[in-house]
């Protein structure tokens, strides 16, 4: 069984339908989790789990602990929230803690990272890797990565009117002066991608063949896909 796990809060949105992709692609039995459907408390710094190594939250993660001993790979998606990955991820990821002590549950894990944003996805994509690697020592096999272009202000209701929306600061004047209002046309999809979309099979790909046959890292990359060194 293999966990893969995403922390946008958007059902069915880019980054659910990339993992989606990912954990298909694997051929391998899987579990999709929402994590901004769970109530996941920040880590209090207490330490009380070094012995356990269970948190003594009793919350969402408490049955988690289980299945991420249990699992033999990982896909963990993000999103890009102002230059860092969301903090629904980063609350997961600090609560991995109780994993850590004195044996390490997820020391040479396989874990996949899919990235998301409307711009600059590689910097979340790279956050939790680099994360996952350093301090959970996990085995990363790759990152697939999406930029949509989609400012989240296309969905705040202002649209051309605000003088701070990302289109009035970094469209060109000519380009912004003949928006006019938001149309569905302006929402990308990662489908519509095929570099994305091949990314995102390879990357499920290489998932499996790490977990079935100890590949460190994939051999190549292309497109979108990210090998990790």
């Amino acid at each position: 069984m293999i966990l893969a796990m995403h922390s946008s809060p958007q059902p069915e949105g880019n980054l659910e339908r990339m993992v989606n992709v990912v954990a298909q692609a694997s051929g391998l039995e899987h579990e999709i989790i929402r994590l901004a459907e769970m109530e996941i408390a920040p880590c209090t710094g207490c330490v009380r789990c070094a012995r356990s190594k269970r948190c003594v939250q009793q919350d969402d993660m408490a049955p988690m602990y289980q299945k991420l001993e249990s699992a033999r790979g990982l896909i963990v998606g993000g999103v890009n929230y102002n230059g860092r990955f969301n903090s629904i991820a980063h609350i997961f990821l600090e609560r991995l803690f109780p994993l850590y002590h004195q044996k390490p549950a997820l020391r040479g894990l396989p874990v996949a990272v899919v990235a998301v944003g409307g711009e600059e996805p590689e910097r979340a994509g790279m956050d939790m890797m680099v994360y996952l690697k350093e301090i959970w020592m996990c085995s990363p096999v790759g990152m697939v990565l999406f930029k949509s272009d989609t400012p989240p202000c296309f969905s705040c209701g202002l649209g051309p009117d605000c003088p701070v929306g990302m289109p009035a600061l970094h469209w060109p004047k000519g380009e912004f002066q003949a928006f006019t209002c938001v149309r569905n046309k302006m929402f990308q999809r990662f489908e519509d991608n095929p570099d994305a979309v091949a990314g995102c099979e390879r990357l499920g790909k290489s998932l499996r063949m790490s977990v079935q046959e100890g590949f460190p890292r994939p051999r190549s990359g292309g497109g979108f896909y990210l090998p990790f060194s």
